[in-house]
């Protein structure tokens, strides 16, 4: 008897094993971990394109803002590449490093090589398994430029575009890039922006080069930030920021200062062990550990507050599909919400969490749409079908009553339409090197800055699962005696033996973690429009299409479990069958 329960027991173990496998798990965290490469161009003609080095303050704000824990390095390049920044983990000494290596900068070279700082900044095989997202700024304002000789400079050009950018696609990396002036060569820019999915944008002058480096920097990292209120100048600190980064525009100020949370003075001096001041000859960057909750103010006749990063209990977990489309294609938005650990927020967690998007095109906004977080799965978010070409601009937001946290992104549109031959040969430069005419090259008459989003923010307190999340200091009592009870319970089960049973249960589930591909699921607002259901079922339609692909591997495996558990009841069948012969031969 004893043995035909175990069969069983075995048997319905195996049968819930093979389901699992047979169907998506939850969904992993997605990677918010970077490895961000800068090279900028130092030759000579940048005197003319940049003559008050404004490369420098624009290349010393981009560094500070730089995540914690990520990886960087900076290059010039002008004949040669030189490393400015060492690559390595950005830290305190890493910024600090950078924001006098920065100043170092001059344009002293001849030639402008790009292919040569690609190839100096590359990533290897190594770079691509650390599960890291990669990606490049590039800042030029001339043409592939190696040699005296045109044909070599043609060649240089030919390598560029094929050879070394090919290593940046087969690793996955983006390139966006940065054109200072109208004279950098945007047929070449465009094309490795393109087909490597970075974003390419041009600068009428260095005036709007910060401007271009902030905007690469958010397609770049997942930066969170508070809103802004512009005529105040004012912002919004709430419990749970860790630590915040204010970026201001002194405009002639030499001596910013705030007033915080409780209407105290924050000023350089005297030098607080929690702030970091970094200055630059246009901007103030200033970093604060555990900022006083409450509204913070700029005070300055001049200075303008230009943004706000915070970090916080919550992280916000963010995968574009594409910065990239042409006109008419899909596209979408995963986000995925977790604490400080990485750990995904629990259902209780995630309870009155609310994804808005909103886009514009630089004068209006063209989409607006509100949903709820999906539980314990990837939230993904539809963007619409756009039939103009031109860039986009995305304001995430991530919104439970009165906290709020936004994200920038950015979309380009192509047309579809390949250049014609007179387009071709104007946008070809005087060499007559080859351009590549997948789609025309949209360049905007100056970049746009896009109006600030009016978000609605509610009143509504959050669930106490997340109040304890983000101020565990006050729930700790509270939570330590719900926790308490379970957590023993946990240990003494952790401690008991285990049957076979068990043991096979273990093995079968670490198998189906490994095996089972992530979920992605969509779940809408009640008072969505029909429109909206469409587009969901689109992509849900999209991410079937994946699964599909994935489940021939996987009916191997069910089918060598059952294998598997074929061959435990033909052994179970016999050793019961045993003891009933001896009885049979005594009796």
């Amino acid at each position: 008897m004893f043995k035909f329960h175990a069969m069983r027991s075995i048997s319905a173990t195996l049968f819930i094993a093979l389901l699992a496998i047979s169907h998506p798990a939850i969904s992993k965290p997605l990677s918010n971990q970077m490895d961000i490469r800068v090279l900028i161009d130092v030759s000579g003609s940048m005197k003319k394109t940049d003559p008050n080095n404004l490369r420098i303050p624009a290349l010393q704000v981009l560094t500070q803002l730089l995540p914690k824990g990520s990886k960087a390095g900076v290059w010039q390049f002008a004949n040669t590449p030189k490393v400015v920044v060492p690559h390595g983990e950005v830290d305190a000494q890493w910024q600090q490093q950078a924001a006098l290596a920065s100043q170092k900068i001059s344009s002293t070279g001849l030639y402008t090589d790009i292919g040569a700082a690609l190839t100096a900044a590359s990533f290897n095989a190594q770079d691509q398994t650390q599960a890291r997202q990669l990606h490049v700024i590039l800042l030029t304002d001339g043409m592939v430029d190696v040699s005296k000789d045109a044909a070599q400079n043609a060649l240089a050009r030919n390598a560029l575009l094929e050879p070394i950018l090919q290593q940046y696609i087969n690793v996955g990396a983006r390139v966006h890039t940065v054109g200072l002036s109208y004279r950098a060569d945007q047929a070449t820019l465009s094309a490795i922006a393109r087909r490597t999915d970075g974003l390419f944008e041009v600068a009428e002058d260095a005036d709007q080069l910060l401007d271009i480096f902030l905007r690469a920097l958010d397609n770049t990292v997942v930066t969170q930030q508070v809103a802004v209120e512009p005529i105040e100048q004012s912002f919004l600190v709430e419990q749970g920021i860790e630590s915040m980064t204010v970026v201001v525009e002194k405009n002639g100020d030499e001596n910013i200062k705030f007033t915080d949370g409780k209407q105290d003075i924050v000023t350089r001096i005297p030098a607080i062990d929690t702030q970091i001041w970094q200055s630059s000859s246009t901007h103030e960057v200033v970093t604060i550990q555990d900022p006083t909750p409450g509204t913070w103010t700029l005070i300055s006749d001049t200075a303008i507050l230009k943004r706000i990063n915070v970090v916080g209990k919550i992280q916000i977990l963010l995968q574009q599909s594409h910065q990239n489309i042409k006109v008419g294609q899909r596209s979408y938005i995963d986000v995925q919400l977790a604490n400080a650990k990485g750990e995904l927020l629990s259902a209780a967690q995630l309870q009155g969490f609310k994804l808005e998007v909103a886009m514009d095109n630089g004068d209006k906004e063209v989409f607006a749409r509100k949903q709820r977080f999906a539980v314990d799965k990837k939230t993904r978010m539809d963007l619409p079908v756009l039939n103009q070409p031109g860039m986009y601009n995305l304001n995430i937001a991530v919104i439970n009553g009165s906290l709020v946290r936004t994200i920038n992104r950015s979309l380009k549109v192509h047309p579809l339409v390949a250049l014609t031959d007179t387009q071709r040969d104007a946008a070809n430069n005087a060499l007559n090197m080859p351009v590549a005419n997948e789609v025309a090259v949209i360049v905007d008459t100056a970049p746009k800055k896009s109006q600030p989003i009016l978000i609605e923010v509610s009143k509504e307190k959050p669930s106490k699962e997340l109040q304890a999340l983000m101020f565990e200091s006050q729930v700790e009592q509270e939570a330590t005696a719900v926790v308490n009870e379970p957590a023993a319970v946990i240990k003494e089960a952790d401690t008991a033996p285990k049957t076979i049973t068990g043991q096979i249960v273990d093995a079968v589930n670490e198998l189906t973690a490994k095996l089972s591909s992530p979920a992605q699921a969509l779940e809408t607002l009640p008072n969505q429009t029909s429109d909206t259901v469409n587009e969901a079922a689109s992509s849900v339609q999209d991410d079937q299409i994946v699964t599909d692909q994935s489940m021939h591997w996987r009916w191997y495996i069910v089918g060598g479990a059952a294998f598997v558990l074929l061959i435990l009841l033909v052994i179970l069948r016999r050793t019961n069958k045993i003891p009933e012969a001896k009885t049979q031969t005594k009796t």
